[in-house]
C-alpha cells in the first residue's frame, strides 16, 4: 500500500483519520465512474455486494457466526442500541471515555454508574461491577485520549464471572492494531467507525452482535432475526461501505499479525523514549501494555513546533495526541525525539 502523505510530513496522526492509499483512491474513481456510466443500475446488485462486506467484517473479527449490520459511525451505532435497550437498565461507564459514549449516557435518560480512569482500570472496572450491579458495561478497548489498552483477557474474565452483564465495547482505536477474536472475546456487542486504524476512509462503521448474548436487557420487538432492520435504516453508501470492504481486504493480504508486530514494535520504542523524558503520565508509565497511541505533555508552542517540522499530531486533553500506524518507521521517532 502507498500513502502519498506520507511523502512531505511525519504522520502521527491515525488516533484522528487513517490515511487515504492509491489503491483505494483507484477503487473508488472506479466505483464512482460505475454510477457515472450506468445510474441506477450500478446499484443493481447492492444487497449481495453490502452481504459481502458484512461478511469481510466478519472474518476480520474472526467472528463468521456474527451478526452484523453496517452504520454510519460508532456513535449512530450506539446511539441506535440505547434505544432498544431497557429504559430500567443500569449502565457502568469510564470517566473521561470517548465522548460518544460517556456524553449519550449521560443525557439518555438511564441509570448510569462511572469509575475512575485509573492506571489500575482493569481494578476500578471490577470494583465498580461489584459495587454498582450494572446490567450493562459500555467502553472504549483504547481510550481515545491517552490510548490506554484495557487488557481484553481481563473482559473474558468478567464474562465468565458475570455472565448476565451486557458487555459492549468501542473498537474504532482498536480494530486495525491488533489481531481480534470476537467469538472468544466475552464480548457482546462491538461497534466501530471505520476511518481511523481500519483505513476505510468516512462514512462507515459496523455494529456487531455476538452469536449468542443476554437478550433480556433488550426491549421485545429485538431478536436476532430483526437486527438488519433496526440498525440498518435508510440506504446504505456502496462507496463508503465498499471502501471499508476493501481495506479489510488489503490489510488482511498486508498480513494482520504483520501490521500488529510492527504497531508494537514502534510503541514500544516510542513508549520508552518517551519514559525517559517525562512526557507520559504516570497512569501509563506503570502499564504494562500499551496501545500506539500516546498523549505527551505540551502545549500550543509545541502543537506549532511539531506543525513546523511536519509532524502531524493532535490536541487532546491537557496534552499531544501522537500515534503510530505500519505505515511509521522508528527513524520518524527519533526526529521526534530529537525536536521534543
Amino acid at each position: 500500500m502507498n500513502f502519498p502523505a506520507l511523502e512531505n510530513k511525519i504522520y502521527l496522526d491515525t488516533a484522528r483519520s487513517g490515511l487515504m492509499y492509491d489503491d483505494l483512491l483507484k477503487w473508488r474513481k472506479e466505483h464512482e465512474n460505475d454510477f457515472l456510466i450506468n445510474g441506477s443500475q450500478f446499484r443493481a446488485n447492492h444487497e449481495s455486494f453490502l452481504d459481502n462486506v458484512r461478511l469481510q467484517i466478519n472474518n476480520f473479527i474472526n467472528s463468521p457466526d456474527s451478526k452484523t449490520c453496517l452504520v454510519n459511525n460508532f456513535s449512530t451505532g450506539l446511539a441506535l442500541l440505547l434505544y432498544q435497550i431497557k429504559s430500567s437498565s443500569k449502565i457502568l461507564i469510564v470517566n473521561e471515555d470517548y465522548p460518544s459514549i460517556t456524553n449519550k449516557i449521560i443525557y439518555s435518560g438511564f441509570e448510569f454508574c462511572s469509575i475512575e480512569n485509573t492506571w489500575d482500570l482493569e481494578n476500578q472496572i471490577l470494583k465498580g461491577i461489584k459495587k454498582f450491579t450494572p446490567d450493562v458495561f459500555i467502553f472504549s478497548i483504547v481510550q481515545y485520549i491517552d490510548g490506554l489498552l484495557i487488557d481484553l483477557d481481563f473482559i473474558k474474565k468478567i464474562k465468565t464471572k458475570y455472565p448476565d452483564i451486557l458487555i459492549v465495547a468501542d473498537g474504532t482505536q482498536f480494530f486495525g492494531t491488533k489481531s481480534f477474536d470476537f467469538k472468544s472475546s466475552g464480548i457482546d456487542i462491538v461497534i466501530s467507525s471505520g476511518y481511523k486504524w481500519m483505513l476505510g476512509g468516512y462514512g462507515n462503521g459496523f455494529i456487531s452482535f455476538n452469536k449468542i448474548i443476554p437478550l433480556h436487557h433488550f426491549k421485545k420487538d429485538l431478536n436476532s432475526t430483526n437486527l438488519l432492520e433496526i440498525f440498518e435504516q435508510g440506504h446504505l453508501d456502496t462507496l463508503s461501505f465498499g471502501s471499508l470492504g476493501f481495506s479489510l481486504n488489503q490489510i488482511s493480504s498486508y498480513g494482520m499479525k504483520k501490521i500488529e508486530n510492527q504497531i508494537n514494535l514502534l510503541s514500544s520504542y516510542a513508549k520508552e523514549i518517551l519514559t525517559k523524558k517525562k512526557l507520559l503520565s504516570d497512569k501509563i508509565v506503570r502499564r504494562k501494555h500499551h496501545s500506539s497511541i500516546f498523549n505527551i505533555k505540551g502545549d500550543h508552542n509545541l502543537f506549532v513546533k511539531l506543525k513546523k517540522n511536519k509532524i502531524i499530531c493532535s490536541k487532546r486533553g491537557d496534552g499531544l495526541r501522537i500515534s503510530f500506524n505500519f505505515y511509521n518507521k522508528k527513524t520518524e521517532i527519533d526526529l521526534l525525539n530529537k525536536i521534543l
